[in-house]
């Protein structure tokens, strides 16, 4: 650059935006090929994020298994609006990830004779998980990246994406990204002949126990004029509230080892809603059941450890220690012996659901930018997360976007940067340092957007009145960033994530009124059929310049894939809608 600038630039191959699983395993395989690659982490590698935090589970196909089997049953159980080919794709890579985590000194849960001991995946019947300590094995990652020469870059949190024109949205190229130290408030620029995002989930902050992932990734990939696919579709949750007061953080595992929902008659309310995989069900039914028996007066709910076998209490020390800490403890009642009172939390929790659009080799719509990990919409798996599948598609998004964005890095020169452009981002991005203390503060705005997600009755039973007051609510959000005061840099972190997190919601609240339908995990009281007609397709937003949003219908290419759905036209009551009116059939929804 012609022109100084108040920044230090950090010129690479492959710029890698999160250090989850996703950033971690893209920067990994990246530098394996040849790549320099910056890792930039806006805490710190391995103890940030929700793969760290995550319930140890991942999908586990093994050499023996007949892929077929489980390649339909992701398909069929995702409603058939996957690609396919990404399904495939997903399976095959997990076998071979599987076999580097099992090569590495982590904890796994294992067998008598040593071999890796797998449960049925929720919401599967032939698919298997396995159980891992995913703080270990983020360790391991950190490890391998730094004796591998990548750069990490932690507690430097990226704000928005660098582009060849200048533009926001852009018609460019993506060429790096801009942020700021979270401690000392340097700026950075990072300059790239690739970009990979890997920054995590969307999740309001202070709801859930992960309390860093705040849709940055998407939101600054948004703001840049990347195509997000079935935002609507990204609410979730499971049940995290143990006796109203402890986090139990391994719903998934728990009813892997028999586990049991009981209401207060104890009755295990699962069975009339999924007799085969009852509480292993999808976690949008279960929870929705949660609700109606609390609605028709038959809780408060609890969850029935009795029935868990002898290895679920063996691991709680050795694989997933977190659990312990209050299973094992004397601060509840003895739960080998006694039902313990639990709640979901439901909410927006964009866990693959929804996402950056990306293809087979992780690019998005713009070139020059990649996404991993729950940054991405998971075409793999439809309209069905299984436990395990999220922590899957991460891995594996990560191991290709790093190889494919390698590839690419090595033919091309870095790109310019204009110093007008990125001076004008530096201001933006400092401007809250510089105004006047007064307003609502970078918490304040958090716990106001947090406010929308308090009721997980309200969280599953959406309605356009609804949607629109919560959406009355994000624009007052969008008001109070604009003078929205940050004293120091860690509230300055804190007031970028409030700005994504208002910045996604909206477009997701924008993209449900846009959805006239309910499927699977998303209801609508006021459009409670599910639709084919009109629906069977991945529904796409993009943000213009003026910033409004533009929606568009992507239709499913069946005719591309194998495997075929019995019909795709037609309506019929979604499942939650089923539920919810009492006219239920579980052998119409299996």
């Amino acid at each position: 650059m012609s022109v100084s600038i108040d920044a230090e630039v950090i010129d690479t191959d492959v710029l890698v935006l999160g250090g989850g699983f996703g950033g971690a395993w893209a920067a990994l395989r990246a530098s394996e090929l040849g790549a320099d690659v910056v890792l930039v982490e806006k805490a710190h590698v391995a103890r940030s994020g929700a793969s760290t935090m995550s319930g140890g589970v991942t999908t586990c196909p093994i050499d023996s298994d007949d892929l077929n089997i489980w390649a339909e049953e992701f398909i069929s159980h995702g409603a058939y609006m996957c690609d396919q080919d990404w399904t495939w794709q997903l399976l095959e890579g997990a076998r071979e990830r599987v076999k580097t985590i099992a090569s590495w000194d982590v904890p796994i849960s294992r067998d008598e004779d040593g071999n890796i001991r797998r449960f049925a995946s929720r919401g599967m019947v032939d698919v298997r998980c396995m159980q891992y300590q995913p703080k270990k094995t983020m360790e391991e990652l950190r490890r391998r990246n730094l004796a591998q020469g990548v750069r990490i870059y932690d507690r430097v949190a990226a704000v928005d994406l660098l582009t060849s024109d200048g533009a926001h949205p852009t018609k460019g190229s993506i060429i790096g990204a801009l942020g700021f130290g979270t401690r000392d408030g340097k700026s950075y620029v990072f300059r790239a002949k690739r970009t990979i995002l890997a920054m995590g989930v969307m999740a309001m902050k202070g709801k859930w126990h992960i309390d860093n992932v705040t849709g940055d990734g998407a939101a600054i990939a948004y703001r840049a004029g990347t195509r997000l696919v079935d935002l609507e579709m990204g609410c979730g949750g499971t049940f995290t509230v143990l006796m109203k007061n402890y986090d139990l953080g391994g719903y998934n595992i728990a009813v892997a080892h028999g586990a049991q929902l009981i209401n207060a008659a104890g009755d295990r309310f699962m069975a009339q809603y999924d007799p085969v995989r009852f509480e292993r069900s999808e976690l949008s039914r279960v929870v929705a059941a949660f609700v109606k028996e609390i609605n028709d007066g038959r809780g408060p709910c609890y969850i029935d450890l009795r029935t868990c076998d002898a290895s679920y209490w063996s691991d709680l020390e050795t694989v997933w220690s977190r659990n312990s800490q209050i299973l094992l403890s004397d601060h509840i009642p003895n739960p080998r012996e006694n039902p313990l009172l639990i709640e979901p939390q439901w909410g927006a929790w964009a866990h693959g659901m929804s996402g950056v659009q990306i293809d087979l080799q992780c690019r998005t719509n713009l070139d020059g930018l990649f996404a991993t990990g729950s940054n991405a919409k998971n075409k793999a798996t439809g309209t069905h997360s299984s436990a395990g599948s999220p922590t899957a598609f991460a891995m594996n998004t990560g191991y290709i976007a790093g190889q494919t964005a390698a590839h690419e890095a090595c033919e091309l020169p870095l790109p310019d940067l204009n110093a007008g452009d990125i001076r004008t981002l530096i201001d933006a991005m400092r401007a809250p340092l510089a105004r006047p203390q007064r307003g609502l503060s970078p918490d304040d705005i958090h716990d106001r957007m947090a406010w929308l997600e308090t009721s997980v009755v309200d969280g599953v039973l959406n309605n356009a009145g609804k949607l629109y007051r919560k959406l009355e609510v994000v624009e007052e959000m969008r008001a109070a960033l604009e003078s929205c005061h940050a004293p120091d840099p860690h509230e300055l972190a804190k007031f970028h994530e409030a700005r994504n997190i208002v910045e996604f919601a909206r477009a997701q609240y924008l993209s449900a009124l846009d959805r006239t339908e309910s499927r699977e995990s998303f209801y609508r009281e006021d459009y409670p059929e599910t639709n084919d007609d009109e629906w069977f397709v991945w529904h796409g937003i993009t943000r213009t310049a003026g910033g409004v949003p533009v929606f568009d219908r992507e239709a499913i290419p069946l005719e591309r894939f194998p495997l075929q759905p019995p019909s795709t036209g037609g309506r019929r009551l979604s499942p939650v809608a089923a539920m919810m009116n009492g006219t239920y059939d579980a052998a119409a929804y299996a």
